[in-house]
C-alpha cells in the first residue's frame, strides 16, 4: 500500500525536478505512473480481501492515518487499472501539449491526481478525507486547464461550483455524524445510534454531496462540459474512476447509517432517471467527447440501480436482494471504468489524428486508423452490453436484482422496481443506436478529404494503452465466474453485520432458478463466436473490395449521400423536442449547392436549475461589489462587525 503511494509521489517529484527537460519529464513522469499503476493493480488484486494501514506519525497535523478494507482495495484496484492504461497512453500523447504548457507540471499533476484519489479511498477520519477530496477536485481542475480555451475555463468554473457545493454537503454530513459519535474517526461511525430523522438528514446530505461528484441527475451538467475540455488521458481518469470514488462515499455512508427502505428506493429512482436521461442526451450529441460524457451519466445511473437494490435489500433484511444488488453495482463500476476509459482513449486518438470533435465531418477512418477503429468497436460493444464483453454481465446482474425486487411486497416498491426495469430496458435499446459512433467515424467514405488525407494511426504507446483496456473488456466478460467470486468476497466483508450472504452461496433468481456461475460462463463462452463472425465478414469485405461506386438510384454517387449521425435519432429527436429544446437551422446555397443543417440541442435542466442560480449570483455579486471600496477603515469595520456577529451567535447557541 505505502509502496504504491510512494511511487506516485516519486513520479510527481521527479517530473518537477526535470522541469527544464520538458519532453524527458513527460516520458519519465508518465512511465513512473505506469509502473506505480501496474504494481498497484497487482497489489490491490492480491490483497482484495485483506486490510492494511499506515500512519504518518503523531507530529503531523491531526495524526494522519490511512487504512484500506476490502471495499477500499476494490476501488483502489479500479483506480490503478485505468491509471495504468492512461499513463501508458499519455507517454506519447502529451507531446502535442508541449507548446500549451509544461509537460513536467502535467506529469506531476497527473501522478498527484491518482495519489489523491487513492488517499481519499484510504482516509480514516473526516479531516484527512476532506483534505484529500478537495485536493482531488483542485488538481483535476488544473489538469483541465491544459486545453486553454474559453470553453475549458467555463467548464472549470461550472465543475468547481458544483464540486464545492457537493463538498459542503459532504462536510455537513460528516460533522453531523461526528457530533453524534463524539469523534472524527470513521471507526466510531458504525456504532453510532441515530434517530430516523437525523439518519435521513445525514443520508440526504451525503447522497447529494457524493452524487454531484458522481454526475447523477440533476447534478450531471458539469460532465459534458468538463470531460470534453480535459486532455484525453485526464478525461479517461475523470470519467473512468474519479466519479466512482464518489460512489465509494455513498456506499460507506449507507453502511454506517441505519438504512431505511425509502433510501434504497430513492437511489433506484435517481438511477433510473440518470440512465434514461443520460442516454437520451447522448443520442443527439454531435461532439463525440460530449456524447461519451453523457454516457457516463447513463452508466452512473445503472450503477445506482444496483447499489440502490443492495441498500433496499439491507433495509428489508433480504440477503438475496442485498447480495445481488451490491454485486451488480460493484461489477458495473469496474466494467464502466474499463469500456468508458477505452472509449475516451479512442476518442482522444481520433482527435489527435483529425483535430476535430465533430462526428459529421468524419468517415472512413478505419482504413487510416485500423487499431483505433478496432479498439473503439470493442468499446462500443462493451457499452452496448453485447456478449461476450463485460458490460453484458453486470447489466444482467442488475436486471436480476430489480426483477427480484419487483416481485416483493408493497405497492410502492413494486412500482419503483418495475419502472426501473423498464427504464433500464429502454436505455439498453437506445444505447445500441450508439453504434453510430463507430459507423459515422470509421465506416463509409471520407466526408472531408482534407481531414482524411492528414489522418494517420496514433503512436505505439497510445495504441498499447487502448489495447490493454480492450483485453479488459474480454477478460471481465469471459472471466465472469472468477470476477464474481472476487467481488462477492468484497460484498461479504462489508455485509456481515446485515447477514447479506445466503448460506447456500447461491443467488436466488426471481424466476425461481438460481444464477449458477458455471452456467453464466457457458452462456458467455457460447456467445464468443459473435466477434469471430464479424471478423470474417470484415475480412471478406476487405478481400473483395467494390470495383464501382455504390448504387445511387441512377445518380452519380457522392460522399454527401452517406447517412450522417442525425438520421439515426431523427424520429426520437422530434418526439422528445420538449426535452432537447433544439433549434435546427437550414442554410442553402442555391438549388444545386449543398444544404447545411445544424442542430444544437440544449440540456433543459441547465435552464431549469442552474441558469437562475447563476443569474441570481451575478446580481448579488454586483450589489456586494460596492463593499470593496479600497478603504482600510471600512475593511477593519467589516472584520469587527463579523467578529461581533459570530460572538452573538455563539452566545445564543
Amino acid at each position: 500500500m505505502t509502496h504504491v503511494y510512494l511511487l506516485y509521489l516519486l513520479g510527481c517529484v521527479v517530473s518537477l525536478l526535470l522541469y527544464k527537460q520538458n519532453k524527458i519529464a513527460a516520458k519519465v513522469g508518465f512511465s513512473i505512473s505506469a509502473i506505480a499503476s501496474g504494481y498497484g493493480i497487482f497489489y490491490f488484486l492480491m490483497n482484495l480481501s485483506g486490510t492494511d494501514s499506515f500512519s504518518l506519525g503523531e507530529n503531523l497535523l491531526y495524526n494522519p492515518t490511512f487504512s484500506l478494507d476490502p471495499l477500499g482495495n476494490f476501488f483502489s484496484f479500479v483506480v490503478t487499472l485505468i491509471a495504468f492504461a492512461s499513463s501508458v497512453y499519455a507517454i506519447q500523447y502529451t507531446e502535442e501539449y508541449e507548446k500549451k504548457g509544461s509537460l513536467a507540471v502535467m506529469a506531476a499533476l497527473f501522478n498527484s491526481f491518482i495519489l489523491a484519489m487513492l488517499l481519499v479511498l484510504s482516509a480514516s477520519d473526516v479531516f484527512w478525507f476532506m483534505i484529500c477530496w478537495e485536493l482531488m477536485t483542485i488538481i483535476s481542475a488544473f489538469l483541465i486547464c491544459y486545453n486553454d480555451s474559453k470553453a475549458s475555463l467555463k467548464a472549470i468554473m461550472i465543475y468547481l461550483g458544483i464540486a464545492h457545493f457537493g463538498g459542503m454537503c459532504i462536510m455537513a454530513a460528516f460533522l453531523l455524524m461526528a457530533n453524534q459519535s463524539g469523534s472524527l474517526e470513521f471507526s466510531s461511525f458504525s456504532s453510532v445510534s441515530l434517530s430516523p430523522v437525523m439518519g435521513s438528514i445525514i443520508f440526504l446530505l451525503a447522497f447529494i454531496g457524493f452524487g454531484s461528484k458522481a454526475g447523477m441527475f440533476p447534478f450531471h451538467v458539469w460532465l459534458p462540459k468538463a470531460h470534453p475540455a480535459a486532455p484525453t488521458n485526464v478525461s479517461a481518469l475523470m470519467s473512468g474512476v474519479m466519479i466512482k470514488v464518489a460512489l465509494f462515499g455513498i456506499i460507506k455512508f449507507c453502511l454506517w447509517l441505519p438504512v431505511m427502505e425509502w433510501w434504497g428506493l430513492l437511489i433506484i429512482v435517481i438511477g433510473a432517471l440518470s440512465s434514461l436521461l443520460g442516454v437520451l442526451y447522448a443520442l443527439i450529441q454531435h461532439d463525440y467527447k460530449s456524447l461519451l460524457a453523457y454516457h457516463s451519466v447513463e452508466n452512473i445511473g445503472i450503477i445506482l440501480l444496483g447499489l440502490g437494490t443492495g441498500v433496499y435489500g439491507i433495509a428489508i433484511n433480504s440477503p438475496t436482494l442485498a447480495t445481488i444488488g451490491f454485486l451488480a453495482g460493484l461489477y458495473h463500476i469496474v466494467n464502466h471504468a474499463i469500456f468508458k476509459g477505452l472509449l475516451f482513449l479512442g476518442a482522444g486518438s481520433v482527435l489527435h489524428a483529425t483535430h476535430t470533435r465533430e462526428i459529421e465531418v468524419l468517415g472512413g477512418l478505419a482504413k487510416k486508423m485500423p487499431y483505433t477503429a478496432f479498439a473503439m468497436f470493442i468499446g462500443v460493444m462493451g457499452i452496448a452490453a453485447l456478449p461476450p464483453l463485460n458490460g453484458f454481465v453486470s447489466e444482467w446482474f442488475t436486471y436480476q436484482g430489480m426483477m427480484q425486487g419487483a416481485l416483493g411486497e408493497g405497492i410502492i416498491p413494486r412500482f419503483v422496481f418495475t419502472f426501473s426495469v423498464v427504464a433500464l430496458a429502454v436505455t439498453g435499446v437506445l444505447v445500441v443506436i450508439h453504434l453510430k459512433l463507430y459507423a459515422i467515424i470509421f465506416a463509409g467514405t471520407p466526408r472531408d478529404m482534407k481531414i482524411w488525407n492528414a489522418a494517420k494511426e496514433v503512436p505505439f504507446t497510445m495504441i498499447a494503452g487502448m489495447m490493454f483496456l480492450v483485453a479488459g473488456c474480454f477478460v471481465f466478460g469471459i472471466g465472469a465466474s472468477v470476477v464474481t467470486e472476487n467481488i462477492m468476497s468484497v460484498v461479504t466483508s462489508f455485509s456481515g453485520s446485515y447477514n447479506a450472504i445466503p448460506a447456500t452461496g447461491q443467488i436466488a433468481s426471481p424466476i425461481g432458478s438460481t444464477i449458477s456461475l458455471p452456467i453464466v460462463a457457458m452462456v458467455i463462452s457460447g456467445a464468443m463466436t459473435l466477434p469471430f463472425i464479424i471478423a470474417v465478414m470484415m475480412k471478406a469485405n476487405r478481400t473483395k473490395p467494390r470495383e464501382t461506386d455504390p448504387w445511387a438510384c441512377g445518380f452519380k454517387y457522392s460522399k454527401r449521400m452517406q447517412i450522417t449521425a442525425g438520421p439515426f435519432t431523427g424520429d426520437l429527436r422530434r418526439l422528445m423536442e420538449w426535452l432537447f429544446k433544439s433549434k435546427p437551422t437550414v442554410e442553402t446555397d442555391g438549388y444545386f449547392g449543398p444544404v447545411k443543417y445544424t442542430d444544437h440541442p440544449k440540456d433543459i435542466w441547465w435552464n431549469i436549475f442552474y441558469q437562475p442560480i447563476i443569474n441570481a449570483t451575478e446580481k448579488a455579486a454586483d450589489k456586494i461589489g460596492c463593499l470593496q471600496n479600497g478603504s482600510t477603515n471600512m475593511y477593519s469595520a467589516y472584520i469587527l462587525g463579523t467578529l461581533c456577529l459570530f460572538l452573538g451567535i455563539s452566545y445564543i447557541l
